[in-house]
């Protein structure tokens, strides 16, 4: 497996509870983030708690990654702690921080590839399979910010 551990930060103009309100809709996720294929919640609940699973779909550079995550603590408007299965093992963190008259959102990515064709091309392409990750989260944070900043 190749590990991965990654940090990204978004600032908005607006409460961590607006932010946390997004997150909250992951349903949703699919139609406005470009990248995200797939976002689904397993079972009946449609809001974040512990135990809630999500299956998603990532477009990636030599073929999407199919992952689930469950989330293992959630305290609204603050942070969301969670499992990863399947493609990517390991972890994510997201808190939300408010600064002045912003919120400070951290999503931090602790991850192995779990397929062979990932762990092979991770051996000779990390940097830019990291930099895909980045592009994506980037495209995501583009339609957050307007989303919530108008």
């Amino acid at each position: 497996m190749v590990r991965y551990d990654m940090l990204t930060e978004w600032r908005f103009k607006a409460p961590p509870r607006r932010v946390w309100a997004v997150v909250d809709d992951v349903g949703s996720m699919a139609a406005w983030w470009p990248g995200i294929k797939k976002a689904q919640i397993r079972g009946a609940g449609k809001k974040l708690k512990p135990g809630t699973a999500i299956d998603l779909v990532v477009k990636g550079i030599i073929g999407d990654l199919e992952f689930s995550v469950e989330a293992v603590e959630v305290e609204p408007a603050r942070k969301l702690l969670f499992k990863s299965s399947g493609d990517l093992k390991g972890f994510g963190l997201c808190t939300l921080e408010k600064e002045g008259d912003e919120t400070l959102a951290r999503l931090r990515w602790v991850v192995a590839t779990t397929g062979w064709l990932m762990n092979l091309a991770g051996l000779v392409l990390k940097p830019l399979l990291k930099r895909r990750h980045d592009r994506v989260m980037a495209e995501g944070y583009k339609v957050l910010k307007k989303r919530l900043e108008g």
